[in-house]
């Protein structure tokens, strides 16, 4: 039940971020709306919009919301920035750290002082189709698989569509 209601809870926040209104037709993605209340009671990251649990080191990222209420992780006005977030860093990991394995950018992500690393690697790179200890490939559909898998170990569900993670990814590139 929880996890329908989480589904639901996720499509509500992605149509509350869409805006139909490109007058070109196409779709376009609201900078600062904040989407559809989220329950007191979903995952912590869900609720600040954070769904790749960022924590608050300073960085200023596009997409913050005014106030910091939150006293660990970052708490965005939307989640498309929080997966572009998350998106970003995973780039960031990638480009100048030279992290390539599922268990090289788990472990950075989710330290082992309170995570099980190997069980978090294994279960994104099974996600995404590969050996915890092989590079991951650096495609679109397998950086939709990867950020997907980490929202989901994050918050024990993946409430968000593919075309929501897309654009978050996208602007993470861009």
């Amino acid at each position: 039940m929880r996890i329908a209601i989480l589904g639901a809870i996720g499509a509500g926040l992605y149509l509350a971020i869409r805006d139909e209104s490109d007058s070109a037709g196409g779709n376009t993605w609201a900078h600062e709306t904040p989407g559809a209340p989220v329950s007191g009671q979903a995952a912590r990251g869900l609720r600040n919009n954070n769904p790749g649990n960022l924590e608050n080191n300073g960085i200023r990222w596009q997409g913050l919301a005014s106030r910091q209420t939150d006293s660990r992780f970052y708490q965005f006005t939307a989640p498309l920035w929080g997966i572009r977030a998350l998106a970003r860093t995973l780039k960031t990991y990638r480009d100048k750290y030279g992290l390539q394995t599922a268990t090289e950018i788990i472990s950075r992500w989710a330290p082992a002082f309170e995570n099980n690393v190997g069980s978090y690697a294994s279960a994104v790179a099974s996600a995404v189709g590969v050996d915890q200890d092989s590079p991951l490939p650096d495609d679109e559909s397998s950086r939709v698989k990867l950020v997907a898998a980490i929202i989901k170990h994050e918050n024990g569900a993946q409430p968000y569509p593919n075309d929501l993670i897309r654009e978050g990814i996208r602007r993470a590139y861009s």
